[in-house]
């Protein structure tokens, strides 16, 4: 390998850990002030986060799970996230927001593909792929011309049209009919 390439890691390797470690930090910073009702008040907030931002909110949630804070946060936005698509991390996700869990995702994003697995030996990045854990909702953001990790910001009002933030999802219900045997207390 020429001198260069192997320096050019080196560097590479040392942002992405002072990142992750930033992310951690700030995670549970945000977590502590989002659980201090005197500070956040008493109504639920949407977080929305890209890339590193939504991995500092993937530890942010952890944080408040840890904490028994499962009241806070309403609806999270996670767009290209460098995470892990592992159930465990993800139920906790989705058990701290009382809204909705979105993983958008864009299957060419060769940066994050290329970070991540290198950097953290991961196959399975939320960001790449479908996150499957049940409540959480997972949108494909191809078709919308975003051209790579770099691009989502120059996307955002489109993305966040295609995943129609801000509306309760439908819901479903299984109604029994009357009189087929149903108790109902």
């Amino acid at each position: 390998w020429p001198v260069w390439i192997v320096s050019s890691m080196a560097n590479l390797d040392n942002a992405w850990l002072v990142g992750v470690e930033r992310a951690r930090i700030g995670g549970k910073c945000l977590a502590h002030v989002l659980a201090d009702r005197q500070t956040v008040g008493q109504r639920p907030v949407t977080l929305v986060g890209h890339s590193m931002g939504a991995r500092l909110l993937v530890y942010c949630l952890c944080e408040l799970y840890d904490m028994g804070e499962l009241h806070v946060v309403d609806d999270v936005v996670l767009l290209g996230t460098p995470v892990t698509t592992e159930p465990s991390k993800w139920q906790k996700v989705r058990s701290v927001a009382s809204g909705r869990v979105v993983n958008g995702f864009l299957g060419n994003d060769w940066v994050l593909a290329f970070l991540y697995r290198y950097l953290e030996w991961g196959v399975s990045v939320a960001g790449l792929s479908q996150v499957q854990v049940p409540g959480v909702e997972n949108v494909n953001l191809d078709g919308l011309g975003i051209q790579g990790h770099h691009d989502y910001p120059r996307h955002i009002a489109n993305i966040l049209a295609k995943m129609r933030l801000g509306e309760q999802p439908p819901v479903t219900s299984q109604a029994s009919p009357i009189g087929s045997g149903a108790n109902f207390l």
